[in-house]
């Protein structure tokens, strides 16, 4: 499968998903009218404001998790059969929860590891000197290898949902898969942002001028609202894609395997 098929196949099946994006869409429609408030710069210091927002935040963490593998598993489905069943949904929560979280968690202690060797990097870098050449050098280095470290994370959660492995082998696996087929997802990935991205503008720029004539209270609901349903939409688009296009690899791979076997 080439990146353009599969970028095709994730806009193309996304909607045959709707009911997976009418449950990403309440979900965020939740969280974004409940960080109204709690976004109020007047209020942001506040002690309490700051204790009831690191709550939510790990409370929408988890449950966002909770949503991804029933999300996930319907699109392996979706990919696989043709078709799928949202009374699985529950059941592959159950089934991929804990090895997907496992998974998040291991991505955020490489994260603050790259964070702590990126921060010494950059440090060394402007000891040479603290002008725009410098800083420009630092803002393509931390670029660079947040784009590599992305590229090379993708496919783990992948693993776990198709070959229904452990999470440490889920994610050998695919850092192997990412790194032989590293040019093609890449650009996949790139290919998705910045249709992602132009999406996200027109919806914001539409969202903007039907704001004009409301009430700022009023204007920021849409804006929620409207980024509530651009979030919901584009991870769907995005899972289908990758998945689609992690499967052709395994695919391929097994093929290749037994070729040679023979």
């Amino acid at each position: 499968m080439g990146i353009m098929e599969a970028v095709k196949n994730g806009f193309g099946k996304a909607f045959k998903l709707m009911n997976v994006i009418l449950v990403f869409f309440v979900f965020n429609t939740i969280i974004g009218l409940i960080g109204l408030p709690l976004s109020n710069p007047a209020r942001t210091g506040e002690p309490g404001m700051i204790a009831i927002s690191i709550a939510s935040s790990i409370l929408f963490f988890l449950i966002f998790v909770f949503l991804q593998g029933g999300a996930m598993g319907l699109a392996k489905d979706q990919i696989k059969t043709g078709a799928s069943s949202m009374a699985n949904f529950l059941s592959y929560v159950k089934k991929f929860y804990l090895r997907i979280l496992g998974l998040l968690f291991l991505y955020v202690l490489i994260a603050i590891g790259i964070v702590l060797v990126l921060s010494l990097l950059t440090a060394g870098v402007l000891l040479l000197g603290d002008n725009i050449i410098t800083r420009s050098l630092v803002a393509a280095i931390v670029t660079i290898i947040a784009i590599v470290a992305i590229t090379m994370l993708v496919y783990p959660i992948y693993v776990v949902v198709v070959e229904d492995t452990s999470t440490l082998d889920a994610f050998r696996k695919g850092l192997k898969t990412a790194k032989n087929n590293f040019k093609n997802t890449l650009g996949l990935f790139m290919t998705l942002f910045l249709i992602s991205l132009v999406i996200s503008l027109i919806a914001g720029f539409i969202a903007g001028l039907i704001m004009v004539p409301l009430s700022p209270n009023l204007g920021q609901i849409l804006i929620a609202v409207v980024n509530a349903a651009v979030q919901a939409y584009i991870p769907v688009v995005m899972i289908l894609g990758f998945m689609g296009f992690y499967m052709s690899l395994s695919k391929g791979a097994e093929k290749t395997s037994q070729e040679s076997a023979i």
